[in-house]
């Protein structure tokens, strides 16, 4: 899978009509951190209701720069992808996103890569996509064929960027249990069995013991989960302690 970085991005939109599809694409650009992208030949340009909708990305509004032609949006870029939901005799060439970050990508040894938004009605036109090098369609159902501008953004900057971002998700960092720390859990599994007369069916303990060997090593378990178990039964050896000095055992 590609790996582009946000600086590798620019975002272009072609006569895109409504503000609050420009301040939610603002939103989007800033969320992946996304900050090169232009509007050619807007129908609105930002304004308060544009600023609502960007919420706090406000400062991207102010980064946006303006072009009378895609052909000026797209100098200094290496590839550019013309977004599209129609297919045709001009429009040859469709891949997915997927295809595009796994297998068209992978190509080219890419300094700088637009991707190419029509405007919420109609998209792109012959002429703009024409001069784009590839074409891609996201996939949708075929009654509801197309995404609102921002999400079909969303959607790109995700595969190309989001995906592979290193974010801090508020969790611990994963440690994996070695084979050490699984050994000396089943060691306390098997005193504990032991202690208990376990097992009281058809079969030995160490035949017992392989099976949870076997299930402690397939789980991939984390450092905490193995010390989680161990928690488990040490609080139940106790636990039967304390029950058998209650009642005078």
């Amino acid at each position: 899978m590609n790996r582009l970085k946000p600086e590798q991005i620019r975002v272009v939109l072609v006569e895109t009509l409504g503000e609050a599809n420009i301040g939610a694409v603002a939103r989007s650009l800033a969320c992946f951190g996304v900050n090169d992208w232009w509007l050619v030949r807007p129908q609105r340009r930002p304004s308060q209701q544009s600023e609502n909708w960007a919420t706090h990305a406000r400062e991207w509004l102010n980064q946006v720069q303006y072009g009378e032609t895609l052909a000026e949006a797209l100098v200094n870029i290496d590839l550019s992808i013309a977004l599209t939901g129609k297919s045709g005799k001009r429009r040859h060439r469709l891949v997915t996103p997927a295809q595009l970050n796994e297998e068209i990508i992978p190509r080219f040894q890419l300094g700088r890569l637009a991707l190419v938004f029509g405007n919420e009605e109609s998209g792109l036109d012959n002429a703009d996509i024409a001069i784009c090098h590839w074409r891609v369609k996201i996939p949708t159902d075929e009654v509801h064929s197309s995404l609102n501008l921002a999400h079909a953004v969303t959607l790109m900057l995700y595969e190309l960027v989001g995906r592979h971002q290193q974010t801090d998700l508020g969790s611990k960092p994963v440690k994996w249990a070695e084979p050490k720390l699984l050994q000396g859990a089943l060691g306390e599994i098997s005193r504990y069995l032991s202690e208990r007369g376990y097992p009281s069916h058809d079969a030995t303990l160490d035949e017992e013991l392989r099976k949870i060997n076997d299930m402690l090593h397939r789980a991939r378990l984390e450092v905490f989960e193995v010390n989680f178990l161990l928690g488990i039964i040490r609080h139940l050896r106790n636990f039967e302690a304390g029950k058998a000095i209650k009642s005078g055992g």
